[in-house]
């Protein structure tokens, strides 16, 4: 601080006041969160979601529905309609394999590079 410090009757009187202060729970609770709210259950599950499901997947399925709504909105019929959602599903499904087959063979490697060397960034400490 800049200033002179407190005396002592001062400091008692501030250590009386917080004191005071920290027996109200929920002062206490907004004043150690400063106001940060809970996420919601939605947002919670979405970034949950978000970590299980790759971006490749998620980009696959976003333009194969853009491709998809494009063609049903200019022939709304019910065959093309069904067929439209069946090549959508099939190209998702697809998209979710080849992910998976591509996370198994990363992680099949043991963690270690093309050539076989075990890096120091592979495996961080706890």
């Amino acid at each position: 601080m800049d200033g002179p410090a407190l005396s002592g009757r001062e400091r008692r009187l501030l250590e009386e006041i917080e004191g005071d202060l920290r027996q109200d729970a929920r002062l206490d609770r907004r004043l150690s969160t400063m106001g940060a709210k809970r996420p919601s259950r939605f947002r919670r599950t979405l970034r949950g979601l978000a970590r299980r499901i790759p971006s490749g997947v998620v980009m696959t399925a976003l333009v194969l529905a853009a491709i998809c709504l494009s063609i049903g909105v200019r022939t709304p019929t019910v065959p093309v309609l069904t067929a439209i959602a069946l090549v959508w599903a099939l190209g998702v499904a697809v998209s979710v394999g080849v992910i998976v087959l591509l996370r198994r063979r990363r992680t099949g490697e043991g963690g270690r590079g093309r050539s076989g060397e075990n890096r120091p960034w592979d495996h961080p400490e706890a």
